[in-house]
C-alpha cells in the first residue's frame, strides 16, 4: 500500500511537471520528411502522430506518392534518372524520431506455494533514437528504411509486457529492475513496386508488390504507428510465454534462438502483394467518408522475425478490411507449419535442462480474428474505438503430443481534445483494456514437465499526450498488468506489474 501511494505521488508530480514543460516550450520549425517533401502538415496523414488515419493508410499503400487518389508534386522537383522509371528526391528523404523521459516500475510476484518477491526500478532514459529514410523513387518504385540508432529497455526486451509465466515463478529475482541501453542497427527495410498492371486494366495502387523486412498487416500496428507506448499483448505472446516455468530467453539462450522465435509483433522478412480499390467509384473517392474502400495484403514469410530462415517451412499471412463512412472492419490470419527449428528443440530439451521433449516434432501455429474501428469523426467528433480479437493455437508447444489454445484481444478508446493555445495544439487521451485466456495445459501425462497451467492475463493502459506541435509531444502513460495461473496450488501463481512513464517525443 505504501509503495502504491508513492507511485501515485510520483505520477502526479510528473504530470504536473510535464504541464510546466509545455508552458515554457518554444515552437519548433522542423517537420517530418513527407511534410518537407510535399508541404503538408503531419495531421494530414496522422490522427495523432504516429497513428495513421485513413488518408495516411492510402498514402502508404500508394508508395508515398498519392493523397486520396491524387498525384502529389514535391515542393522541389525530383531528379529524373530514367524517363520517370527512376527518380532521386532532391530534398533528402530523412526523418529522425527520438524519445526521452522517466520510467517507474514495480513488479510483485507470488509463487504457487505462496512465497512472494518484489522489484522496483526507475530511470531517466534516452528511450530511443531512430533514423527513417522513405520516398518514392519514380513512377512505380518506392522504399522505406528504419535504422534504430539507440534504445533503452528493461530485461526481457518487451518490458513491461515481457514473458509472463516464468516471471510469476521467479521469486528469487533481484530487488532492483535495471534497464539496459544498446546501440542497435537496421530494423525495417522494404521496396515496393506500385501498380503492377497498366491503369487500363486495374486502377492505380490496386495491385502492388512489397519485398523486404516489414511489420505484418495486423489490424492495428504492433510497433511504429501505435499511439500508446506499451505494446499490445495479443501480438506479442507465444505459448512458451504463458506456459513455461523457465523464462523464454533463458530457455532459448543459445545463439539468437529467442530472437528467432516467431512473434506477430516483430518485423518479418516477407514478400507480399497489397493494394486498395473503390468497388463503386473512382480512385479519387478513397478520401470520402461515404466511399466503400477495400484494402488488403497477402504474403509469405520465413516466420523467424528479421532473421534468415532456420528451417524449410514458410509462413503465410493476410489481412483484408472494408472501410465505409469512417468505420473499418477487417480480418487477419497467420499460419505457420512450424515455428521452431531443430536447434531450438534440441537445446531446450529435457536433457539440456529445458522443457521440450527433444523430438523434432513440428509445432504448427495459427492465429486469426477480426478487428474493428468505430469512429465519430464523420460527425466532427474526434473520438474513435479500436478492437482486435485473435484466436491462437500451437500444436506441440513443448514437443509432446499436447496442443495449446488461447484467445485474447483489446479494446482502446481514443479522444482528441482541441486546445489551439500558443504552446499547446491539442491533447489526445486514450484508455485500453487487454485480456488473454488460455486453455488448461498439462503435458506431464505424456512425459513432459509442464503443467498443470491455465493462464490468465489482463492489462489496463491509460495515457495523455500533450501536442506542443504536430511533431512534438509530451506523453504520460500508466499501465497495470496481472498474470496468474489458475491451476497452480495451493494458491494461484500471480504477477502484478505497474508501469508509469513520462516522455518527450519529437520527430523532424
Amino acid at each position: 500500500m505504501r509503495r502504491s501511494r508513492a507511485i501515485a505521488v510520483v505520477s502526479l508530480a510528473f504530470m504536473i511537471s510535464s504541464g510546466i514543460l509545455l508552458m515554457f516550450s518554444s515552437p519548433a520549425s522542423a517537420v517530418p520528411a513527407f511534410g518537407r517533401r510535399y508541404g503538408v502538415t503531419c495531421s494530414t496523414c496522422h490522427s495523432s502522430w504516429p497513428e495513421l488515419n485513413s488518408t495516411g493508410l492510402n498514402f502508404k499503400l500508394s508508395g508515398y506518392r498519392r493523397l486520396n487518389g491524387l498525384d502529389m508534386q514535391p515542393t522541389t522537383p525530383d531528379i529524373d534518372l530514367g524517363a520517370g522509371a527512376l527518380k532521386m528526391p532532391s530534398v533528402p528523404p530523412l526523418a529522425l524520431i527520438a524519445s526521452t523521459g522517466f520510467d517507474l516500475e514495480n513488479i510483485r510476484r507470488r509463487a504457487a506455494e505462496g512465497t512472494r518477491a518484489s522489484q522496483t526500478g526507475s530511470s531517466l532514459d534516452l528511450n530511443s533514437v531512430s533514423l527513417f529514410l522513405a520516398a518514392p523513387l519514380g513512377d512505380h518504385l518506392s522504399a522505406f528504411f528504419e535504422f534504430p540508432l539507440f534504445e533503452t529497455h528493461a530485461p526481457d526486451n518487451d518490458f513491461p509486457t515481457g514473458p509472463s509465466g516464468a516471471n510469476a515463478t521467479d521469486i528469487t529475482s533481484k530487488r532492483n529492475i535495471t534497464r539496459e541501453s544498446e546501440v542497435t542497427g537496421f530494423e525495417l527495410g522494404k521496396a515496393m513496386w506500385n501498380s503492377l498492371l497498366p491503369v487500363s486494366i486495374l486502377p492505380p495502387d490496386s495491385l502492388n508488390i512489397k519485398v523486404g523486412v516489414d511489420q505484418l498487416p495486423t489490424g492495428f500496428s504492433p510497433e511504429s504507428n501505435r499511439l500508446s507506448i506499451v505494446p499490445y499483448l495479443v501480438y506479442r505472446r507465444r505459448a512458451l510465454d504463458l506456459l513455461s516455468p523457465i523464462q523464454t530467453d533463458d530457455l532459448l539462450a543459445n545463439s539468437n534462438q529467442a530472437d528467432r522465435l516467431n512473434r506477430i509483433a516483430e518485423p518479418q522478412i516477407q514478400v507480399a502483394i497489397n493494394g486498395l480499390f473503390v468497388p463503386f467509384g473512382v480512385p479519387m473517392d478513397v478520401g470520402k467518408f461515404e466511399s466503400l474502400v477495400v484494402d488488403y495484403e497477402l504474403g509469405v514469410t520465413n516466420g523467424s522475425n528479421n532473421n534468415a530462415d532456420p528451417n524449410t517451412q514458410k509462413d503465410f499471412f493476410g489481412h483484408v478490411a472494408v472501410r465505409w463512412w469512417g468505420q473499418r472492419l477487417g480480418f487477419f490470419a497467420y499460419r505457420s507449419p512450424d515455428i521452431y527449428d531443430d536447434s531450438q528443440r534440441e537445446d531446450a530439451s529435457l536433457l539440456n535442462g529445458g522443457i521440450f521433449s527433444g523430438d523434432q516434432r513440428g509445432n504448427s501455429f495459427s492465429s486469426f480474428g477480426p478487428d474493428l474501428t468505430l469512429s465519430l469523426e464523420p460527425l466532427d467528433i474526434p473520438v474513435w474505438l479500436q478492437t482486435q480479437v485473435l484466436f491462437d493455437r500451437e500444436s506441440h508447444p513443448t514437443g509432446f503430443r499436447k496442443s495449446f489454445s488461447w484467445w485474447g484481444g483489446f479494446t482502446q478508446l481514443n479522444g482528441k481534445i482541441p486546445v489551439n493555445a500558443k504552446f499547446l495544439q491539442w491533447i489526445t487521451a486514450y484508455a485500453r483494456y487487454e485480456w488473454l485466456h488460455g486453455d488448461r495445459f498439462d503435458d506431464t501425462t505424456v512425459g513432459g514437465v509442464t503443467g498443470p497451467v491455465k493462464p490468465r492475463e489482463w492489462q489496463a493502459v491509460a495515457g495523455l499526450q500533450w501536442f506542443v506541435l504536430e511533431n512534438l509531444k509530451v506523453v504520460t502513460e500508466y499501465s497495470r498488468r496481472e498474470f496468474r495461473n489458475d491451476e497452480s496450488t495451493p494458491v494461484h501463481q500471480r504477477l502484478r506489474d505497474s508501469f508509469f512513464t513520462v516522455r518527450a517525443v519529437f520527430g523532424f
